[in-house]
Formats: C-alpha cells, structure tokens, sequence
C-alpha cells in the first residue's frame, strides 16, 4: 500500500473475486484504537473497492466506511462494540459480515443508516439540552422565585431529566 506504509502491511484483507471487500487492524489489547485510525484509513484510501475497515484490540471494535466521501473512509466509526462493556454485541450488524450473508451494498445501507441515526441522536442531544428559555418556559407554572440566572440553572438537571423520563414513558407507551 505504498512506500510510507510498505513496513506495515494491513493485518488482514478479505478478498472476493480476487479483490479486497474489507480490511481489518488488529492492535494489542489495551492499546488506544483512535490513535491508529489513520493508518486504517491509509490502506482504505489505497484500495477504492473496499468498503469496509475494522480496527479492533480484541476487546474494543470499530467498523468504519466511507459515507462522508467516497473513497475516504469516515472518521467516526458507524458501529462500535466493546466486548467486556457493551451488553449486548451488535447482532444486527455482525450478521452482515457472515460469509453467507455478506453483501456490501447490504453493509453500505446498514452504515449510511446508523451514520444518519447517530447524526439526528447528536442532534437531538443538543436541541434537548434545555436552553434558558427553555426552562423559563417549562417551569414558569411552578416556579414562584424571579427566574434569575441562579435559578434558571438550579432547574437545568431537573428539567433534563423531566425530558429523559418523558421520552421513557412515550416510548414505553408506543411499545404497549
């Protein structure tokens, strides 16, 4: 993959039809992954039929593609999965890479979804972050002190949290 890179080859390529689909970087456990991002990104760039890269230490794992711009793999993984942290693996995702099942405009689609799902979660993160007016607004009904800036704040993590148990309660009752 280069003279730069010809020292450190790519630790695996799953290869079909004779061409690379997906590269994955093992590193030793404990070491830092985002630290070697750009070396993955290196052999992805190298190699425009693979649509895939993983770099893994065996315990954490990140999956990467090219959804940002073609051919430039992402800086932000789509997926990760920690081993020991996460309770449960990413099944829906891991299917994707059996040999059986494995198909890349399949894991295109999966990562372009969860690409956009994790864009609108950051962004609904920072719209639900309550704003001053925002609290001023929701607790003006309760509150009888003036709404100073000190009380404004003392409100801040109970009306957060007042929003975090009300999207529980929305979604259990959309589930029942």
């Amino acid at each position: 993959f280069g003279p730069a890179r010809s020292v450190k080859p790519i630790d695996w390529a799953f290869l079909q039809s004779g061409k690379p689909i997906f590269f994955v970087e093992a590193k030793e456990v404990g070491k830092k992954l985002p630290n070697y991002d750009e070396q993955l990104a290196d052999y992805y760039a190298k190699s425009p039929e693979a649509k895939l890269g993983i770099l893994t230490n065996g315990v954490q794992w990140r999956f990467f593609t090219d959804i940002v711009a073609p051919n430039i793999m992402d800086k932000e993984p789509f997926v990760k999965w920690d081993v020991l942290a996460d309770e449960e693996p990413p099944f829906d995702f891991l299917t994707l890479l059996q040999k059986s099942q494995f198909n890349p405009q399949l894991i295109r689609t999966f990562a372009e979804r969860k690409h956009h799902q994790n864009l609108l979660v950051s962004e609904l993160s920072r719209l639900l972050e309550p704003s001053h007016g925002f609290i001023r607004l929701a607790v003006a009904n309760l509150e009888t002190r003036m709404m100073t800036e000190k009380v404004l704040e003392t409100w801040k993590p109970v009306v957060a949290s007042a929003i975090e148990e009300w999207v529980k309660q929305r979604m259990l009752s959309m589930v029942l």
